[in-house]
């Protein structure tokens, strides 16, 4: 993963932008949830216009064909806070925590 900037801004509603570094888990999961539904919304329009099912990428893979680093990096931390965040609540539910 790169570095990161706490300086720069991150939108985490549409039109809504808040410098990195003041971000809150919440902000950063709004901001995931806005980059992955533009990036669906994208995938979507494309497949629609592209008829019925001719060997080109599927919705997933066009989303990730087209993300940025910085965003890509952005959904492995999540993805890995989310997973750390399961196996907490997998430990207290058997009281080895």
């Amino acid at each position: 993963m790169g570095q990161v900037n706490p300086e720069e801004s991150l939108e985490i509603g549409r039109g809504v932008f808040k410098r990195l570094g003041d971000c809150t888990a919440s902000d950063i999961e709004s901001a995931i949830r806005l980059i992955a539904q533009r990036r669906i919304d994208r995938a979507w329009i494309a497949e629609q216009a592209g008829g019925p099912n001719r060997g080109e990428l599927t919705i997933a893979r066009r989303f990730f064909a087209n993300a940025t680093e910085a965003e890509r990096d952005l959904i492995a931390y999540w993805q890995m806070v989310k997973l750390v965040e399961e196996a907490y609540a997998g430990y207290k539910r058997q009281g080895t925590h």
